[in-house]
């Protein structure tokens, strides 16, 4: 009769004024006979252009961070619940999906909420860069050394 629900469906996609893509899924999935998670994925996308890149003062971690962007940074919200009667379930839907549609409109649709996610994601990828940056110049082998010390000096027959 019902199987889980492994895959996303989507709901709704919208374009907000300031350029972000949303889109609504559901992820919703059986999980005990006729009891049910209820839960709704808000997936914001902003597409970043360019000029942003060139505006930061580390090349190399500018070319990083589009590499590993792919030219956009996601931003992903969920509400759910657990446990919802198989007869509750379409109103557990339609309430959280109500629920988030509101916030993207309202909270994500301004006009500085795109800018400020482009900083937070600038400062966590700066932070995850140097980070990777140090592990490699750790990993790199000391050319000076040469090999164990010699602790025969410590040891006397």
């Amino acid at each position: 009769m019902n199987k889980n629900n492994d895959s996303e469906k989507v709901i709704k996609s919208i374009v907000l004024d300031n350029g972000l893509r949303v889109t609504f899924f559901d992820l919703s999935k059986n999980v005990a006979a006729d009891r049910w998670l209820v839960k709704i994925k808000c997936e914001a996308v902003y597409e970043i252009p360019d000029e942003f890149f060139d505006l930061l003062d580390d090349a190399g971690m500018a070319s990083a961070m589009k590499k590993d962007w792919g030219g956009a940074i996601r931003h992903c919200v969920f509400r759910e619940r657990n446990f919802v009667d198989e007869h509750e379930m379409e109103a557990a839907r339609q309430e959280l999906f109500e629920h988030l549609y509101d916030n993207a409109r309202s909270y994500m649709g301004r006009e500085l909420f795109t800018q400020k996610l482009y900083e937070k994601k600038v400062e966590e990828f700066r932070l995850k860069y140097r980070m990777q940056k140090e592990l490699e110049q750790m990993a790199v082998p000391d050319d000076d050394d040469d090999g164990p010390a010699d602790f025969s000096a410590c040891f006397r027959d």
